[in-house]
């Protein structure tokens, strides 16, 4: 994390009144107390290194310490809503010499250049800003105080591994560790440490030594190390954020007084008496011995004046004017600096427990000077907090972050003229907007707004444009550029369609698979872009992608985007990240990479085929990284091509480094899409020719595509050629003007024929060959409209008898198949007759068998027929996965599924053979069916896949079931691709009867 180098400031009063505006960046001005100073104040943070983190103050030496306290209070950089800012103090600190010197609030910085700074070079100073005045009962009062909790917290925490850790006892040491792991990881599972893969993500990432002393981790072994770990981690792993920091709070004390501070010193009472005088939230107690308890020479309240002077012995003499008291209670120090930082100390605890800021130090006069020249700093109580935050919302949870500098690419505010609010964003509105550029052209445009200009707040807000400023592709939203004065604004291009996630709630019934998977190719453009430049997005979601075409999408919102740089994985500082987007690695440790942004755009590309839902809508964010952990994903949504969907669990894999990359992303999703757009063609061209319309004088010199099974051909099968189409007597008779289908012989199927009108039709021309009739009168439409609504109820039924034939004729292969089937349970089922339908003649039965055969689909001869073997392979195969699947487990699942792959490869083999031989009109349907039982074979690997990765879930078995039923499928549809080569091969005269037993 990089230090803040931005500065807050503010222009010394005028006479007509303070005026707040900063002063000016090149800091060489000088306001009424001398030349500009800017102060680099230091904070604590989780990071070893204090100088890391800081911020840069303007000022001058008319400036009080608590000036420059309440200016970085009221910024907002330690977070919001400060309620004890009484709390804090500024501590100066010599890097070489170790000396320290409190200052206090009223100190001057003219006075602290006089009687430090000049004592040393002013480089080798450094100003922290620590909590040092500590309210009784400080768990119960920071807790409407966050920010100040949270301050102390870090501030305690980071003494005691500098200082204690290497002291305490190995069972606190781990105590305390495991505590500070639970509460900056407060995402993180339950038994997440329990897995190797985080344990090792800690270890050797993160690194244990932030949370153990080194003496602690040399001395074990590391198996032996990390299972005290996570043993211990298990006592804590329910705890949330202010639990830990209160256990921790309670651990250490049993060890150290944090919270009260000790000085060798005498007491002066006629005679001197050496003792520790411990100061704290308990008052001034003293005590003689250092594990004695000690006991209370005065209450802050009973202090009516403090006052230290110099002795002649070169020692320090501090006075307490005690209410009461015959004489003030005199202590004597060894040093000026001790008696003046005691002085500070007392001072700062009368003021917290009177709840002023008025001092009881007595000064000489001459040493208070440039006071009357200090302007009045607002409060931090102030409603208006500086940092924005939406603790409600169910999207957004609370991670560190880093922050980037800001930089300066204006517009001129009298160029853009604002329009309507399109929308509410982090923080503030957005605008629709026209943007006049130099050249005279107008383009609209949409603007970013900031409410709170405050500098922290506003460097936030620009941080955004930061980065899109170094972007330019095709797909990521392009920024036209920055307005820095208040109230600052962030101009960018504006898409009329808006959101994604919105337009595709609102479109979701016109989006097509096609368009579906060309948002997701063009996303993953985006970020393989964004992956080439080292830069990770953090946020990718269909809310933070806009349309620009309905054929065109763009990612946008960089608000949380930053580039990679290593060991930037224990941040302090707070932002909100999407909980249910993110991988488990950023969940748990606050790791961002380019491999949890590939989680994010799986997670994103679900969304999309889900038509703007929100992933795991049914889940608490809290409970989100246990289902992760236990192997559950997002279910595949509705309509989602199952080779994408292999795609998004591919990305989903729970280590990174097993995840794509989005460079190949890209080549796979150009597949998929492309394979999409093949399958949309030929829908349209199925769709088309279903709809089609022939007239009865066009001569059928081709055969059909598939014949009727409602009427039993010469073999006795589900072939039929030369069908009567049986059309309702009353409906002939009720329609003079229609010619029923009796009056001639055709091939074609009932369901797919239109009553042609014996007058002469009106015909539009389709094709060659092909028309459509158009009724010539009311009256013929309306029996047309009866005639197509009867020939639909007419084609359900016959397709769920056909259905249920075809599910008796696999259970009968399946028990043919089966060595452990009595052979009395192997009858043929014959289906039940409707009345109305042409009697079905199913299978024949066989003859009894000595040995388990299958018994063929029609009576033709089979003599070397491939396609009718590997067919019967397939069922075999099928079968073998049924019984196997409940056995073997989930990793042995590939071999048997290996198996019904090969098998099916050589059934499309036989039938590649097969097709040279038949006419190309017959052709269509047969490869049709041969694509299809690709697509059966990519769902049956898909559920396969969710069955290995559900194998020790709740959702085991309902896998298992997902994936017998993609079995199943691919062995129902493998039948029926024999029956259209077997019906082609009877249209092309190929096939033989079956020879008559001898």
């Amino acid at each position: 994390m990089s230090g803040d180098t931005s500065t807050l400031s503010w222009r010394l009063p005028s006479p007509g009144g303070p005026d707040w505006s900063d002063c000016g960046s090149d800091g060489a001005g000088s306001g009424a107390g001398g030349p500009v100073k800017i102060l680099k104040v230091c904070f604590i943070s989780n990071s070893s290194n204090l100088g890391k983190n800081f911020k840069l103050v303007k000022c001058d030496s008319s400036w009080e310490i608590k000036a420059i306290i309440k200016s970085i209070l009221i910024s907002g950089r330690l977070g919001p809503n400060i309620k004890y800012p009484g709390c804090y103090g500024l501590l100066l600190k010599h890097l070489k010499s170790e000396e320290l010197h409190w200052l206090h609030p009223d100190m001057t910085v003219g006075e602290v250049e006089q009687k430090y700074e000049k004592l040393h070079l002013e480089a080798e100073w450094r100003y922290d800003l620590r909590i040092r005045y500590i309210p009784d009962n400080f768990l119960e009062k920071f807790k409407e105080d966050r920010t100040t909790m949270l301050y102390f917290y870090q501030q305690v925490r980071s003494e005691y591994m500098q200082h204690h850790a290497s002291k305490v006892s190995d069972g606190m040491a781990l105590q305390l560790g495991c505590l500070e792991i639970r509460r900056f990881y407060k995402d993180m599972n339950a038994k997440g440490l329990e897995k190797k893969s985080n344990f090792e993500l800690l270890e050797k990432d993160v690194g244990l030594e932030l949370f153990f002393p080194k003496m602690l981790i040399d001395s074990m072994k590391p198996k032996q190390l990390r299972k005290m770990i996570q043993q211990t981690f298990l006592q804590y792993a329910t705890l949330k954020e202010e639990d830990c920091m209160e256990k921790f709070f309670e651990t250490l004390s049993k060890f150290s007084n944090f919270d009260e501070e000790v000085f060798p010193c005498e007491l002066v009472q006629g005679w001197s008496l050496a003792v520790e005088l411990v100061i704290g939230p308990k008052g001034i107690r003293q005590r003689t011995q250092k594990h004695s308890a000690p006991i209370c020479l005065a209450d802050y309240k009973q202090i009516k004046s403090i006052k230290s002077s110099v002795q002649s012995d070169s020692k320090a003499l501090l006075n307490l004017n005690i209410e009461g008291a015959a004489q003030p209670l005199s202590i004597h120090t060894a040093s000026i600096s001790m008696a003046e930082n005691m002085a500070d100390l007392i001072d700062g605890y009368c003021r917290i427990q009177s709840n002023t800021e008025a001092s009881l130090i007595m000064r000489p006069q001459n040493d208070r000077k440039l006071r009357n020249s200090l302007p009045e700093i607002p409060t931090c109580d102030n409603k208006e907090t500086t940092t924005r935050y939406s603790m409600g919302s169910d999207i957004y949870a609370e991670i560190p972050d880093e922050r980037p500098k800001s930089v300066r690419y204006g517009l001129s505010r009298d160029d853009i003229v604002l329009g309507r609010i399109l929308g509410e964003g982090f923080f503030g509105e957005v605008h629709e907007g026209v943007y006049k550029k130099q050249s005279g052209e107008r383009i609209s445009v949409a603007v970013k707004t900031c409410k709170d200009c405050s500098p922290d707040v506003k460097e936030k807000f620009m941080s955004e444009a930061v980065i899109m400023k170094n972007l330019d592709h095709p797909h990521i939203v392009r920024l036209i550029g920055i307005i820095e004065e208040d109230p600052v604004w962030i101009v960018m291009e504006l898409y009329q369609h808006g959101e994604l996630g919105n337009y595709l709630t609102e479109n979701q019934h016109k989006l097509t698979n096609v368009t579906l998977v060309l948002y997701t190719l063009q996303i993953c453009k985006a970020l393989a872009y964004l992956e080439g430049v080292n830069m990770v997005h953090r946020d990718i979601a269909v809310r933070n992608v806009l349309v620009a075409e309905p054929d065109c999408v763009k990612l946008g919102d960089f608000g949380l985007s930053r580039y990679i740089e290593e060991e930037e994985y224990y941040k302090a500082s707070v932002t909100r990240l999407p909980i249910k987007w993110m991988a488990p690695e950023s969940i748990n440790f606050r790791r961002f990479t380019s491999a949890s942004d590939v989680w994010m755009f799986a997670v994103c590309m679900w969304e999309i085929m889900s038509r703007g839902q929100q992933p795991f809508f049914w889940l608490e964010n809290k409970d989100v990284i246990n289902q992760l952990e236990q192997g559950i994903r997002l279910p595949k949504p509705e309509d989602c091509p199952p080779t994408l969907y292999s795609l998004m669990t591919c990305c989903w894999t729970y280590d990174p480094r097993e995840r794509p990359t989005f460079t190949e992303l890209v080549c796979k999703l150009s597949a998929v899409h492309k394979m999409e757009k093949e399958q949309e063609v030929e829908i349209k061209r199925d769709r088309a020719r279903s709809t089609r319309y022939f007239d009865s004088k066009f001569t059928f010199n081709e055969p059909p595509p598939k014949p009727s099974r409602n009427k039993p051909g010469r073999f006795a099968n589900t072939l039929s050629i030369g069908l009567h189409i049986q059309l309702p007597e009353t409906l002939c008779a009720s329609s003079p003007n229609l010619v029923s289908p009796c009056d001639y012989q055709s091939p074609f199927d009932s369901n797919k024929m239109l009553m042609v009108p014996r007058t002469t039709p009106r015909r539009r021309s389709v094709g060659e060959g092909d028309f459509i009739i158009e009724p010539s009168s009311k009256e013929d439409a309306k029996q047309l409209w009866e005639m197509e609504k009867h020939r639909m109820q007419e084609t359900l039924k016959r397709q769920k008898q056909e259905m249920l034939e075809d599910n008796k004729w696999l259970e009968k292969e399946e028990r043919l198949l089966d060595p452990m089937v009595q052979d009395d349970m192997k009858t043929p089922v014959t289906p039940e007759k409707e009345p109305g339908y042409a009697e079905f003649t199913g299978p024949p039965e066989k003859p009894p068998r000595l040995s388990a055969q299958p018994a063929p689909t029609a009576e033709i001869d089979r003599s070397d027929d491939q396609v009718y073997h590997f067919v019967m392979e397939v069922v075999k195969v099928v079968v073998q996965l049924k019984n196997d699947v409940n056995t073997l487990p989930p990793s042995e699942y590939v071999g048997v599924v290996k198996t019904v792959g090969l098998t099916l490869r050589n059934l499309t083999r036989s039938v590649d053979d097969v097709l040279p031989s038949l006419h190309e009109s017959i052709r269509t349907e047969i490869e049709g069916t041969q694509k299809l039982l690709n697509k059966d074979m990519a769902e049956l690997i898909s559920k396969m896949r969710l069955a290995q990765q559900n194998a020790i879930t709740s959702l085991k078995e309902e896998c298992k079931r997902q994936m017998l039923a993609a079995a199943h499928t691919l062995a129902m549809d493998s039948k029926n691709l024999l029956d259209a080569v077997d019906q082609a091969r009877v249209r092309a005269n190929l096939a033989k009867p079956k020879p008559a037993a001898s």
